[in-house]
């Protein structure tokens, strides 16, 4: 991660995307913690421990950690990770303060991602639960279709749960914003 605030990556519409830096650390840390966002993901107990865990995530091929800004303040994180070479697919961990309102920073998020490295799928997973429900029309409203449900794959509190995957090929991407706002066009 970065040490001095980063350029922006991408901006649009007073939605602004930049490289996670050591100083975003408290703020994606306390995302996490908040709602639906603890579902999403577990970082260790520490924030050393976390500044090494997502370290250790960004030295993946293609692995890129940021974080995205409305009107200057901070609104979400996200992260690649586990990528594959080989069918150019790539895991995508994005949590919002409001999910519901993220439509546009997640578009800049997979626009960044296949503008910039040959991807042809990015593809989520979270448990399906109530309480998760906004990720999953976030993800719809950028595109992501739903590809199915891992039975009973994730354990939380001690029960299992299941798991939605949802996903988005470089080419609908394309097709999906091109109809809804051009500028996000490939």
């Amino acid at each position: 991660m970065t040490l001095a605030p980063a350029p922006s990556l991408l901006e649009l519409d007073g939605y602004r995307l930049h490289r996670m830096a050591n100083a975003d650390l408290p703020f994606v840390l306390e995302l996490q913690r908040k709602g639906a966002n603890r579902l999403l993901v577990d970082f260790p107990a520490s924030a050393e421990d976390s500044l090494a865990f997502l370290q250790g995530l960004e030295k993946q091929p293609w692995t890129v950690l940021m974080v995205a800004e409305a009107a200057g303040v901070p609104i979400g994180a996200a992260a690649t990770g586990l990528t594959n070479l080989v069918s150019l697919n790539t895991f995508l961990l994005a949590m919002f303060v409001d999910p519901g309102a993220a439509s546009i920073p997640l578009a800049l998020v997979t626009r960044h991602l296949f503008w910039n490295f040959p991807l042809e799928r990015i593809y989520v997973q979270f448990p399906l639960l109530e309480e998760t429900r906004p990720y999953g029309q976030l993800y719809e409203s950028a595109g992501f279709q739903r590809e199915g449900v891992m039975r009973k794959h994730q354990a939380i509190g001690g029960q299992r749960h299941d798991v939605v995957v949802l996903g988005l090929l470089r080419s609908d991407f394309d097709r999906w914003w091109a109809d809804r706002d051009p500028r996000l066009a490939l």
